[in-house]
Parts: C-alpha cells; structure tokens; sequence
C-alpha cells in the first residue's frame, strides 16, 4: 500500500538585510577607549525550525487471506463482512459425505491389515488355510466388479465432460444454451469427476485387498517369517498414514479463522465450489495499526527504530496516540529518494481506520532547532561560532550544528541564541567579541 509522501515545512528564515544608516565623514578606523573601529557587515535574522512532521496512511497490522486447503462444495458461510471472529470461529464448511466414506474405506483397509498382521504372528490351521483361499476368490471378485465400475464410472465422467465442454462452446457461441443450462452440466461433471476418482480409488483398494489376500495365503501355506512380519507391519503403517490423511481432509472441510479480528471481504458463498489456495475471505487485525510514512533522505538520519511518536488522525481531530517507529528502510523506494518508514500505535479502542491519513511527529521533537547558512558558520580550534548583533555589538556565541545540505546547517537554540536574533551572513573570523560593527 502506497503512502503520501510526508510534508515537511522548513524554517521561516527572514534574510532581513537590514540597511545602515547614512554616516558622515569617512569610514576610517577609529579607536574609542580601546574598541574595535565599526566594520560593515551583512545580517540575518534567525527562523525557528518548524516541524509538522510526517504524513502517511494508516495500515491494518496482520492481514490474513484465509483459503481452502481442499477442494469441495461449499455447504454453509458462517459470517458476513464486518463479522468479529476469533481464532478457531468456523467461517465456512465444506460437503463432506464423500471425504467420510473415503475415511471409513481407509479405517477399513488399517482394520485388515490388523487383523492379517495378527493371524500371521499366531500361525495358521486349515480352517485358516480355506479360509485364505475362499479370501483370495472374493478379492479377487472384488476386483473384477471395481475394475467394471472404474470403466463404467470413467465413461460416465467422459460423457460428462464431453457434454459440459460442449455446453460451454453453445453458451459462447450462441443464445441456445443458458448460464443455467451450463451450471448444470459444470454440476454433472464435477459428480462424474467425483464418481470416478471414487471408483479408482475403490478399484485400488480392491487390488489391494486381492494383494493382501494372497500375501496372507502364502503366509498361512509356508508360515510366517520375520521379513512377512515387517512387510505385513508396513502395510498396516501405510494403512494408518492413509486413514490420517483421509482424516485431514475430513477436518480441513471445516475451515476456521487463524486469528483474531474482523472480516473485510468475503468471497465465497453456499454452493459454489471453494478451490485450494484461493481466498475465501480477508480479516484484518486491528488491535495495533501500522503508519506507512515515506522520509526524505535529508531525514532518514533523525529517525531511528524504537523511537516514540506522536500521531494525529484525520478522523479523530482532537486525540494524539502513542506510537513507536517499529521500522527503518536502509533502502529507498524505487523511484524516489524517501525511505519507508513503519510506525506502530495500539487501537484497542477501535478508533483508527485502514486508509485513513495520520500524521507523525517525533515525541518531544525539540521545537528551538534553527537554521542558518554555512557560511555565517565560524569554526576554531576544532568549535563552531555564530557572530550574534545586538545594537552593532558582536557576540560571538559556540553554536552545535547537524548538517541539512551542502549550503545549510541546523542549529541548536542555547541561552545566548535564540529564534528572531540577528547573526552576521559572512563574518570575518577575527571579529572579537564585542566588536563594533557596521550593519548594512
């Protein structure tokens, strides 16, 4: 999300050159009880540095798009937007007749498994001999009639899809076909689809079971080893993976909010089909909220992470909230040459929006900070002085100064030097204080 680049107003400096009053007589230097002879000299009068801070747009501090691990039929929503959901709340439920069969198809394989497992171990009579036999028959009968079912089931998924494409051309190319009529095919494919993969799945399960039939015959005719043993323990372990997969899809038919907060925009509504990794819905955490600010490269040096601020909304007027400057880009935006900067403020109360404009100003940000031309700037014996004018006197005044550019410095107000005060432009590094001087 973009935000407003910040403005910052900088000093109100009044260059008042002030004109010199018309002397008589030459301007020789004189001395008078031992002062220095007037010497013209060029002034300024010193503006306060005004900050107005930054401006930015207010940002939610999570936002989560909550999708659909599986595929399925959407059976019922549960909230609306504007909706306040906690971590765990349902917001939608998928059909889950078939994920339930094929999680009892599952249970029923691991059942099996058991129960070959623990007839191998205990050895076999020759009722169990028969009995594997008669086992290996139905299996294989079994399969016979899925692998049946697959076809029939694959050329009825054929002709579904046959029939929905061409559903689709008649509704693209012509007013033959309604939406209706192309809904309902889509219907007709996803169950032929659904049938299909059904009937796979039971074919594989029936090879499967033709498989362990005959595994456990031979078991039963030559007696169990310990490599039966491990293969038959296998078997069960991959039984149970199937059963715990089978269960997940059951439980993600069942899709919950991650987290607090407040739902923005559904998208999803009962009937239609939710698909994997698409978003169902958007829910925003607005318990803290994040101030987006772009900062000039001039700034960037002021602002530090972990520094607290003060920010102003523009839908609360008269209210300041606390906040801290959660981050600092050391790169710039792309295209310009101000730096991200994130601020965090808590919002417990609900009182600050998403996209509403903030401003930002640091906390106790000193309001005394001044500015002034570098050449006004004397430096001495590793110091920097200002010449300060009083009535033509010079006062030569140790200053701090933080550079602003390559014709500018900010000056840090002291006792001795205020906003309004005039200091000399250019001055000479040899006026002493309490020198004379002409001001023109």
């Amino acid at each position: 999300m973009k935000t407003r680049q910040q403005i910052w107003v900088p000093a109100v400096l009044s260059l008042a050159l002030v004109s010199a009053l018309s002397g008589c007589g030459s301007s020789t230097a004189s001395q008078v009880n031992g002062a220095a002879a007037e010497a013209p000299v060029k002034v300024m009068k010193l503006g306060q540095l005004t900050d107005t801070g930054w401006s930015g747009k207010i940002n939610p501090d999570q936002e989560v798009k909550i999708v659909s691990k599986i595929s399925g039929k959407v059976s019922s929503v549960n909230v609306n937007e504007g909706a306040a959901v906690k971590k765990g709340d349902v917001l939608v439920q998928l059909e889950t007749d078939d994920l339930v069969q094929q999680l009892k198809q599952a249970e029923s394989g691991v059942v099996a498994s058991n129960a070959k497992l623990a007839d191998t171990q205990s050895g076999a009579r020759s009722q169990e001999l028969k009995a594997a036999q008669s086992a290996v028959r139905a299996a294989e009968a079994a399969q016979g009639q899925s692998a049946a079912a697959v076809e029939q089931a694959k050329a009825g998924f054929e002709l579904a899809t046959n029939t929905y494409n061409r559903l689709r051309n008649q509704f693209d190319s012509s007013s033959a076909v309604t939406k209706e009529d192309v809904d309902r095919g889509k219907l007709e494919y996803e169950k032929a689809r659904t049938g299909y993969e059904q009937a796979q799945a039971a074919s594989q399960a029936a090879a499967a079971q033709v498989d362990a039939a005959k595994a456990k015959l031979e078991l039963t005719q030559a007696g169990a080893t310990d490599n039966t043993i491990k293969a038959l323990q296998a078997d069960l372990d991959r039984l149970n993976a199937v059963v715990q997969l089978a269960s997940n899809s059951v439980n993600n038919a069942t899709i919950t909010s991650p987290t607090d907060g407040i739902v923005i925009k559904r998208s999803i509504q009962p009937g239609e089909m939710a698909q994997p990794g698409v978003a169902l819905f958007s829910v925003v955490d607005m318990n803290q909220v994040q101030v987006e600010l772009s900062v000039t490269d001039t700034q960037i040096g002021s602002v530090k992470a972990g520094t607290a601020v003060e920010v102003k909304a523009a839908n609360v007027p008269n209210k300041t909230f606390p906040g801290t400057i959660s981050f600092v880009s050391p790169v710039s935006n792309a295209n310009s040459n101000t730096f991200p900067v994130k601020v965090t403020v808590d919002n417990k109360d609900g009182l600050l929006f998403a996209g509403t404009v903030a401003e930002v100003h640091l906390k106790d940000a000193g309001k005394t900070r001044l500015e002034a031309p570098k050449s006004s700037i004397i430096k001495k014996d590793g110091k920097e002085y200002v010449i300060r004018i009083d009535n033509g006197t010079a006062h030569r005044i140790e200053v701090k100064t933080t550079e602003k550019n390559q014709d500018w410095v900010y000056i840090e107000a002291n006792a001795n030097l205020q906003a309004q005060q005039q200091i000399a432009v250019s001055p000479n590094d040899s006026i002493v204080d309490g020198a004379k001087l002409k001001v023109e």
